[in-house]
């Protein structure tokens, strides 16, 4: 039921003569890959194995074996990230990344910025469907010099399909057990000056119940259930060869079942994401390139049970992202503004009561330089908050080349997190509050040759004024300011995270394995729901038209309080996944999720998904 002192060790054992790949290419090292080009890490295209940074490229294949779920099933194997749900897909979820908490990672979808101002904010990781999904990219570290707020423990950058080539039709049905069913359909293509990509998807399950304490016979004893269904269309015009216009909107909703206090009832949540984009793209002269970005996020929840309860996020942004380029020099400048609109009624200490808002101006600049095997970055950012008045970030990476196939890199950062709207203006609110920052300093080592990879990134964060929320009670600030929200924490995250891949002829390995400490600095207490060791290994092997796969997660020891008094006790899962395929337009796939099916918690008395059978079926022909 557990993972053992003795089997983690033998697992951490095999995955390091397994890791024989650098961070940066653990996800996508495979057959004859081509090396991508990564945007996140410099808000430019720079290919994968120049940046400056610890990075993971998900693919499409990769995201096609996951079959069912959200982006939260899919991180939970990713080098750096650990998760904490309470139940199934629709449940809330926690996303660790480093050992910074959900709010400390900055999410895009298309280069939109989501988050949530409601209680501690983050982004909603349920509404992140995976039909929709075409790449993702992860930047590990502080890139607030980049980014702005929020961005403490890295990014996540999502990318929706895009059209190309002749029309191609994509149709996928899947059936499972717990009643899980899926199916999605898809349009892309281009054609003359224009190109086009359309998708919908419908996803659902009956779920099993969200509670392992649960007295049967009663409601919290019933499975918790979720249907997601949503919709992306992304349109391009392309007038010429030094021009782009992009227009990208999408809607995805959720209704999902969970368990309260009130045993006789049937909670549910709704909850509701909508994003739009429009950007154009221009190449004026060889050496200089501009982008103009226009987004907005809305983020809504409802659980219309509970006293009616809503609370709906807006965030508005628009960017103007200018690149010079000459010889081995790179100078990026970048003029930024976001705004953000709360609407809750628990919104009280603002100028209207139920809305709260914020705007900041940030401008950023940086610097690039690579020749001769060495390479060096440098950013800086200022953002005027119109509370919390100027903020400023910065960083500097630097990487060399040395003997054949290696590479050293190191970089030393700074990042910072506003206060939500909610934890300043809410009957919890603290008008006091100060924004979180971050110090933190990276070194790396690499390898790389004929497709075999390996590297290590040791990391040490410092992050100060950490907040946190006032205890579960009906009182609030204005009663007793101990039940505020309140700067108290000092957080110190370290670790030292191996992750790599190696092909043994018809095999590839592939694995990840990271070493944490994320602590309480004032007490020395681990942070909650963190484990100090956390490891994933991946197989992969061609028989003719199958590719067969097994994947293996081993999470130790962790505490579900900040205290440390009540253990979560470690687990390994193992699934396995097959692809058939047909022919060239035509694959069937399967997946068998906790094949031992092991019983274990990621928050106490909170189930976790049992052994799960899917199949699916995929055709992509063209028109």
């Amino acid at each position: 039921m557990g993972c053992t002192m003795d089997n983690f060790k033998s697992l951490v054992l095999g995955a390091a003569l397994l890791c024989l790949g650098c961070s940066s290419w653990a996800q996508t090292a495979g057959k004859g890959a081509l090396e991508p080009l990564v945007v996140t890490a410099t808000r430019t295209p720079v290919p994968l194995s120049q940046v400056l940074a610890d990075v993971t490229v998900i693919s499409r294949e990769d995201i096609e074996r996951q079959t069912s779920g959200t982006m939260v099933d899919l991180l939970s194997h990713v080098a750096g990230f650990q998760v904490a749900r309470s139940g199934g897909p629709g449940a809330d979820a926690n996303v660790y990344l480093r050992g910074g908490e959900t709010r400390f990672i900055a999410v895009l979808v298309d280069g939109v910025r989501i988050d949530t101002q409601n209680g501690s904010g983050g982004a909603s990781w349920q509404l992140l469907n995976l039909s929709q999904i075409d790449r993702v990219e992860i930047v590990r570290g502080p890139v607030s010099a980049l980014y702005g707020s929020d961005a403490i423990s890295g990014v996540v950058q999502i990318f929706t399909k895009k059209g190309k080539g002749p029309a191609r039709v994509e149709l996928g049905l899947s059936a499972g057990e717990l009643g899980f069913l899926k199916a999605d359909a898809g349009l892309s293509g281009a054609t003359g000056l224009f190109d086009y990509a359309v998708s919908v998807a419908r996803e659902q399950s009956d779920g099993f119940s969200a509670k392992n304490n649960a007295v049967p016979g009663t409601r919290m004893a019933d499975r918790d259930g979720y249907i997601t269904e949503g919709g992306n269309l992304r349109f391009g015009f392309t007038p010429s060869a030094a021009h782009r216009i992009e227009a990208i909107a999408s809607q995805q909703h959720m209704l999902s079942r969970y368990d309260s206090t009130v045993a006789s009832r049937d909670d549910y949540a709704l909850r509701d994401r909508r994003d739009l984009k429009l950007q154009w793209t221009a190449q004026w002269w060889d050496h200089w390139s501009s982008q103009v970005t226009g987004g907005r996020s809305v983020d809504q929840y409802r659980t219309p049970l509970d006293k009616n309860y809503r609370t709906e996020t807006h965030v508005d942004t628009a960017s103007w992202l200018n690149e010079l380029k000459w010889g081995a020099h790179s100078v990026t400048t970048l003029l930024e503004r976001r705004e953000d609109t709360l609407e809750n009624s628990q919104v009280v200490l603002s100028g209207t009561v139920g809305e709260g808002q914020r705007s900041d101006d940030g401008l950023g600049l940086g610097y690039a330089w690579r020749a001769h095997g060495t390479a060096i970055q440098l950013n800086a950012r200022n953002d005027w908050d119109s509370e919390f008045g100027a903020h400023s970030t910065g960083s500097v990476a630097a990487g060399q080349d040395f003997a054949e196939h290696w590479n050293v890199h190191a970089s030393w950062g700074t990042g910072y997190r506003a206060p939500t709207l909610y934890q300043r203006f809410s009957q919890f609110g603290n008008l006091a509050l100060k924004a979180e920052s971050s110090r933190n300093a990276d070194v790396g080592v690499r390898y790389q040759k004929d497709g075999a990879q390996w590297g290590m990134t040791a990391y040490n964060n410092w992050v100060s004024d950490l907040i946190v929320g006032p205890p579960g009670s009906t009182k609030t600030c204005v009663q007793d300011p101990a039940y505020c929200y309140r700067n108290t924490a000092l957080a110190h995250l370290k670790g030292i995270s191996l992750n790599g891949a190696l092909p043994l002829g018809p095999v590839r390995l592939s694995g990840a394995i990271d070493f944490d400490s994320s602590k309480n600095a004032l007490n020395d207490a681990d942070l909650q729901r963190r484990a100090r060791r956390h490891a994933s290994l991946r197989l992969d092997t061609d028989l003719k038209q199958w590719t067969l796969g097994a994947q293996l997660l081993a999470v130790g020891k962790r505490f579900d309080d900040a205290a440390n008094k009540k253990p979560l006790g470690g687990y390994t899962v193992v699934n396995v996944d097959a692809l058939y395929r047909i022919n060239a337009h035509w694959r069937l796939l399967a997946r068998i999720d906790n094949v031992a099916d092991k019983k274990y918690e990621n928050a106490q008395t909170y189930s976790s998904a049992p052994r799960t059978a899917i199949i699916g079926v995929r055709w992509t022909p063209e028109l």
